[in-house]
């Protein structure tokens, strides 16, 4: 296993600042190219043009570019968004109560779509070329092309509106306010049962199409005949010498995963009516609360990046091929 050196952690620490930084800037471009007024939604048709000249100072807007620029930049970086225009709260204190319903979201789909693609795409693999690799494959490159309202679409239609087993949307019941820790935790587990289940649903094809390719690269290596010929069970072969070395791909992946997994998320916030970021950016779009609506685009982007570092860093760890020298 590689010891990762402190400057490796350095540059790669660097790289995702600089990134969170041309996100920021992309952003304020993207504000001051959009057409119409930044405070369209504040402007009634009875102010004057004081009251309006009055609105652009508190919000900076009568600065020059430059200042503005600064600003800007300066602010996003320590998370300072500024104040909603349709809720008329700062922006930071919305996406802070939206964080974690998005969290509850992310973190179980994630963990559950790896698991279940690794665990098929180890058994595909293994089974090259048979009936099951191909029913599987076919069957993995069907759900990978799903879009992720479709699928969500049916299983609430299926599971929630036919059988009833789960409710329809929401994080917790809506006309609920007391109730003990243990019915919160059960009502909250049977609201994220079919959002994390569509999103797991399509997440898991990518880490197994991934996970099979790698295995039946080391199905043929030189330490599975030994392993074989030491007398270990198939199955064991298969998990502990094949798999635990084919593993180390789908960790890259991962960086694509996170992605297109947080792209899901705000498809199926908004599907399920989950109180989450993904949600509160489509809100915003929709009452054209841009401060909000840029502000959730940017921690999105945040998260991305910051797990994509975590990602980096276990990689190194995972793959014992990396070494790390002067120039690592």
């Amino acid at each position: 296993m590689a010891r990762i050196s402190g400057k490796y952690i350095a540059r790669r620490a660097v790289i995702s600042v600089f990134t969170i930084y041309a996100l920021a800037t992309l952003l304020f471009v993207l504000l001051h190219a959009m057409p119409g007024d930044i405070l369209d939604t504040l402007i009634g048709p009875g102010m004057s043009q004081e009251q309006i000249q009055d609105l652009r100072t508190r919000f900076g807007l009568d600065e020059p570019m430059w200042r503005q620029y600064v600003s800007f930049i300066t602010s996003y970086l320590i998370f300072d968004f500024g104040y909603s225009l349709s809720e008329l709260e700062p922006v930071s204190s919305l996406i802070g109560r939206r964080l974690v319903p998005t969290l509850i979201l992310f973190v179980p789909a994630f963990i559950l779509q790896y698991a279940i693609g690794t665990t098929v795409g180890t058994y595909l693999g293994w089974n090259r070329g048979s009936k099951v690799d191909v029913l599987g494959f076919t069957g993995g490159l069907f759900m990978y092309s799903l879009p992720f309202f479709w699928l969500a679409w049916l299983l609430l239609g299926v599971l929630s509106f036919q059988l009833g087993w789960f409710p329809s949307g929401q994080m917790l019941p809506a006309f609920t306010t007391e109730y003990t820790w243990y019915e919160g935790l059960l009502s909250l587990i049977t609201h994220m049962t079919i959002p994390v289940i569509s999103l797991a649903l399509i997440g898991w094809a990518g880490p197994m199409l991934v996970m099979r390719t790698s295995m039946q690269d080391v199905v043929d290596a030189d330490y599975i005949d030994f392993a074989r010929a030491q007398g270990y069970p198939e199955s064991t072969v298969m998990t502990k010498f094949g798999g635990r070395n084919a593993l180390i791909p789908v960790a890259t992946q991962a960086i694509i995963g996170i992605a297109f997994l947080i792209d899901g998320s705000v498809i199926v916030e908004t599907v399920f009516s989950w109180p989450g970021i993904g949600k509160l950016l489509v809100d915003s779009i929709l009452n054209r609360d841009l401060p909000t609506a840029l502000a959730a685009f940017y921690v999105l982007g945040v998260l991305i990046v910051t797990l994509r570092f975590i990602t980096d860093i276990v990689y190194t760890y995972l793959d014992p091929r990396i070494t790390f020298g002067g120039d690592a």
